[in-house]
Parts: structure tokens; sequence; C-alpha cells
């Protein structure tokens, strides 16, 4: 058993954490939410699936990674691959980098414009700090544009005046042998308050399979301020500034030389970031604001793949209310891509740099229709990138409310997943065969005509507050989608090498289209002031069809996906000074990974008698441990149990 260092809520956060635990399920109900229309509304008020994280939530679950909370959202495939890589998406095309998924932290995307997709370990925030996490479970192109396909990850940190005073926090138990937060806030006179915090997480090697050390220990260290100055009742301004570093061991085979032909592992892998965000709001009138925001993201990869990223993005949003019946949102936005892909014989991208953008404007008009009863919102984005050309994603929502315990809503949406560089210009020798003559390398390669895929959605949903203390959220969705990215089998030849090569090609396209359905529901049970359950379930079926001779892992996606989910959790204030919560998770197999079905169970248990201090004894996955994902494209190892003991301090 080593120690190891983690962060609870200082005071104020306390406070707002026992409001959330003493509220009513109809004060949830009414929670404010801002993902879906990128400005406030009522839960209940919206014309999406959504469902809301609170920092309450975090702080109960004891869970140390935002991969692992996501678990809680029905709907959500999540899939842990070893030790510092999560399979994440909402409503299937569940894969280690998700293409079909957009996460952002305070506004600031982190889906890496090279491949499609988010890196979860580069996702190591104090979790102390984050306010909320709302995820929305289907298209959000309209306000968010391309690559809001399948959902939306909105994570918000808390304002820094919510976070003063001092923080630390120590684990210690089995899989932590190095987990630390550290975090102080202060005032800077009466208008600004600032904080910075730091976070340590190391993990050990999972075991494989077959028993072995699996090689994917992983080591992180990320450090993170903000501040946040409102000089006037009108003007308010958010700066946030953000660095990582981290290390990550892989068992994955590739092929490391082609002359001569040697296959080998990936080995370590490390990468170090920073992030510069700058934002300003200013209230116009009662019914108009206006938002700026800039942020600059730069991310180095080195290892197999190695590579560097910058990104710089401006974004601008107005709103207005008029005429009584009209709530306008517009804006405007156009982000820059800086990437240098090293080229090696065996994996690279050419030109080794890329310059690539995206530009766009969306539009929307929510219409009481009925007052009280019936509101209408019809909006589209339009954007325009550098490697696909002009594309328009437009949405129309319905709300009914029949009454105050009621909301009925239906949805219509285009949202598109625009190709990336790899799909245009990679060249990858992904394995070896025996050709019996010589040596076979099947190897992949890019090409400049491949197309944004595409999704047309339908959903419906239903809320029904039955009492004060129980609500049901019922969702259901087809989507229909056409030149899925995919890779096809062209003729093998010989490579004029020496000894000759018989190269196996694969090239990418979008040769498949397909359909997924199906429906999702979670209900929140308050008992009394002690107790509250929350459940949810979701089923999720896909049907693929793709053309002669494209590769069977995209029909193989059918398999990937788990069919059934089940989750229930419970909170317990078992008196004054303790307070318990569990989560237990079901997930129906994989049948193109040979996965069986699992159970998982998670629990806390917190002691609050001293004053300054909180001790909690926390177990992950305490059923035992099992096997998530498959071995794409890395190997995947098995889940191991976790058990380790925390003790908070503020100061």
């Amino acid at each position: 058993m080593m120690a190891a260092l983690a962060f609870p809520p200082v005071a104020i956060p306390q406070d707002i954490s026992k409001e959330l635990a003493d509220a009513s399920i109809e004060t949830l109900m009414s929670m404010q939410v801002t993902s879906v229309s990128r400005r406030q509304e009522k839960i209940r008020n919206t014309s999406a699936a959504v469902y809301v994280i609170t920092s309450d939530d975090i702080r109960r679950s004891g869970i140390t990674d935002i991969a692992d909370l996501l678990r809680m959202v029905p709907g959500m495939n999540v899939a842990q691959s070893n030790s510092s890589t999560w399979a994440i998406s909402a409503r299937g095309f569940n894969a280690p980098y998700s293409t079909k998924l957009l996460v952002t932290v305070d506004g600031r995307s982190v889906y890496d414009p090279t491949f499609s997709g988010v890196f979860w370990n580069l996702q190591n925030l104090v979790l102390q700090d984050i306010d909320r996490i709302e995820v929305i479970r289907g298209p959000g192109a309209t306000m968010w544009g391309s690559n809001a396909v399948n959902g939306v990850i909105s994570i918000t940190t808390k304002k820094a005046s919510a976070t003063q005073g001092g923080l630390f926090v120590a684990d210690a138990g089995m899989g932590k042998p190095g987990e630390g937060t550290f975090r102080f806030g202060q005032a800077i006179g009466k208008s600004a308050f600032y904080r910075v915090s730091a976070r340590q997480t190391t993990r050990s090697n999972n075991p494989t399979r077959a028993g072995l050390n699996g090689g994917d220990a992983w080591n992180a260290t990320n450090l993170e301020s903000r501040l946040d100055w409102s000089p006037s009742n009108r003007d308010s301004y958010t700066f946030e500034l953000g660095s990582y570093r981290g290390v990550a061991g892989s068992t994955q085979s590739l092929v490391t030389s082609v002359n001569p032909v040697t296959a080998g592992t990936v080995g370590l892998l490390s990468t170090s970031g920073i992030n510069v965000l700058g934002r300003w709001t200013r209230v116009l009138s009662e019914d108009s604001n206006l938002k700026f925001q800039v942020y600059y993201d730069a991310t180095r990869r080195a290892g197999w793949g190695s590579k560097t990223t910058n990104v710089l993005d401006f974004d601008l949003q107005h709103s207005i209310r008029f005429a009584g019946r009209h709530n306008v949102m517009w804006g405007i936005g156009f982000r820059d891509n800086f990437n240098h892909i090293d080229d090696t014989p065996v994996l690279g991208i050419l030109p080794e740099r890329q310059h690539t953008y995206k530009s766009g404007a969306f539009f929307q008009d929510e219409i009481t229709a009925v007052t009280d009863k019936l509101i209408v919102t019809v909006g589209s984005k339009f954007e325009r990138t550098s490697l696909t050309g002009s594309n328009v994603q437009p949405s129309v929502h319905l709300m009914w409310l029949p009454t105050s315990r009621q909301s009925i809503w239906a949805a219509a949406s285009r949202a598109i997943r625009t190709t990336n560089i790899a799909e245009r210009a990679v060249h990858w020798d992904l394995g070896t065969f025996d050709a019996g003559f010589t040596t076979g390398i099947v190897e992949v390669f890019g090409q400049p005509d491949t197309k944004s895929e595409e999704l047309l959605a339908y959903e419906t949903g239903y809320r029904y507050q039955f009492t004060r203390k129980f609500w049901v959220d019922l969702a259901t969705f087809y989507n229909n989608y056409k030149n899925l990215s995919t890779t096809v089998s062209g003729a093998p030849y010989l490579a004029t090498s020496s000894p000759p090569l018989l190269i196996a090609p694969q090239y990418m396209g979008n040769a498949a289209g397909g359909e997924t359905y199906g429906e999702e529901v979670s209900a929140n049970y308050r008992v009394n002031s002690l107790l509250t359950f929350r459940g949810g379930y979701s089923l999720l079926r896909m049907q693929i069809h793709a053309d002669p001779g494209t590769s069977s892992a995209v029909e193989d996606a059918e398999g990937q996906n788990p069919r059934h989910q089940v989750n229930l959790s419970s909170s317990l204030n078992l008196t004054k000074y303790f307070e318990a919560s569990s989560q237990a998770y079901f997930v129906s197999s994989l049948p193109a990974y040979h996965v069986p079905s699992y159970t998982r169970l998670d629990a806390n248990i917190t002691w609050k008698g001293l004053r300054h201090s909180e001790l909690s004894l926390i177990g992950a996955n305490l059923l035992g441990s099992h096997l998530e994902f498959g071995d794409t494209p890395a190997v995947s190892n098995v889940v191991k149990r976790s058990i380790f003991g925390r003790v908070a301090w503020r100061f």
C-alpha cells in the first residue's frame, strides 16, 4: 500500500452540496442547464435527452476519473480498456477514441482535430473543481457545430469565488500508488477571485486476459488556475490557464520497420500540453447579453505516432428576447488547427505540416407558441471547413407542457462528423502476415476524396414528476447514418523493395451506412431527507450496411456496443457525521469482442466528524476483475478491483 494525494471540497462547496442533498425532487427538476441551448433553462423544459452530474454526485461517489463518472448516465457506453484509456460514446459506435462525441471543458473543445476523438487521459481535471457535467445524448450540432453527432459532454468548472481557502486530500490503497491534489483560492479585493490547483495521478499495471503484466501503467501531472473578475454588474471576465504532462505504457503490437520487417510494441507514450482561455460576458439589457471567448490549446505527443497539435479558437454569441415570444441566439466562430505529424516509413501523414480551419455561424429562435404550453425551437449551424467545404446542420424542437408536472418533446436534427487529416492522408503499416514466398503487410492509406459522415436523427421524450419525491425521464431515438468511415480492401501488389513485400492495401472511404434506435429511461426517488435512489436503463439496437469489399470491422460495430445497460445508485445520510453511497452497473455482452456481460459495484462511506477533515473508505469494481472492451486498436486489459482510503483536509 502506498500513499497518494487528492482533494475534497472546501467550505463553500460543502454548503452547496448540502443544499443539493436537502433539495426536493421538484427543485432538482427545475435545475438550470446550459449545454442544450447555450443559455440557462430548466431541465424539465429542455427538448433534448440531457442528464446532469452535479458536484455533489461527484463528491459522494468517490470516483477519481471523469470517464468513470459518465457510467451514471443512461445511454452512455463507458468501457475501460487499460489504465489510461476508456472507450466512451453515446448511442453506439463505441471506440477508444469515439469520433461522434463532442467534449468541452468550460467551452473549450477537447476533440482532437487530427483523427477525430478524445484522449480521456488528458482530461485529468481536479474533480473537486467541477461544478457540473451536462451530458446530451443525441445531436447538438445546431449549437455546437460539427462532430456533436451522437452527443455532447459539457464540463463546467466552479467559479473561483466558490473554491476559496485550501484543500488537500491523500488517498492510499490498492491500485492507487500515487494520487494527489492541492488547491488554494483567495480573493483579490472585492470583485476578483483566483484559485490554483494541482493533481498527481499514478496508476499501476492492469493484468492481461492471461493474467500477465499488462504494461499499461500511467503517470500524469496536471496544473490548473482560474481568475474571475467582475468589475461591474454588467461585465465579467474569466481567465484560465492549464498545463499537463503524462506517460503511459502500451503493449499494442505494431510494425516497427519494413526494411527489414520487424515488429514490436508501442511501449511508452508521453504527452504534454498547455491551454489558455479568456472569456468576456456583458449584460446589454435585461433581455440581451453578449459573450466573447478565445482559447489556445497546444498538445505534444511523443513516442509512436508522434505529433504536435495547436488550436486557436474564437467564438462570439449574442442572445436577445423580443416581441414577448422570441428568444433568439446567434453566433459566429473560427478555429485554426496547426498540426505537425512526424512521418516515418511505418506511420505518418504527408505533408508533415498540416493547416486546417473551420468557420461557422449559427442562429436559433425559441418561439413561445402558446404561453406555458407549447415552445417551438428552430435553428441551424452553417459551417465551412478547409477539408470538406460547406455544410448545414439544421434542427427543429417541439416542447409541450400539458401540466405543471409533465413535459413532452420531439426533435429532428441533421449533424455532420467532418472528415479528418488521417482519413485524407495517412499511411500506416497495420500488421504483417505470412505470404509464403515473402512477408505480407497490411497497409492503410488515406484518400483525398473521403467525405464527412452524416446523421439524420429523430427523438422523442417524456418527463413526469409523479410527486415531489419521484420523477421519471424517458427518451427514444432513431438515427440514420450515411457515409460512415470505412476501409475498403484493394488488390494486393508487390512493393519495389529488397526483398519485395506483398502489400495488402486498405483504403479509407465511406462505404457504409446504417441505423440505430433505442430508448433510455432514468428515475429518481427521494424516500426522505436521508435516503435517495436513482436508476436507469438503456436499450440500443444497430443495423450497419456496408458495400462489398469493406472491412468486416464496420459491420462488427453492431456487436461492439452493449444492447442492454442498467445502473442503480443510492445515497444515504446515516447520521450528521456519516454518509454512504453506492453505484451498481450491469452491462450486457460485446459479441464482436467476445467480452461477456458483467456487473460492477462501487461504494463510498465518509465520516465528517472532524472540524476540518473527512475520512472516506472507497471501493471500485468490488465484485471482482473483469474485461470491458476488445483489442482495438490496443490490447484491452482486465479492470481490477480497487479499495482505498481517503483523508481530506480543508484549511
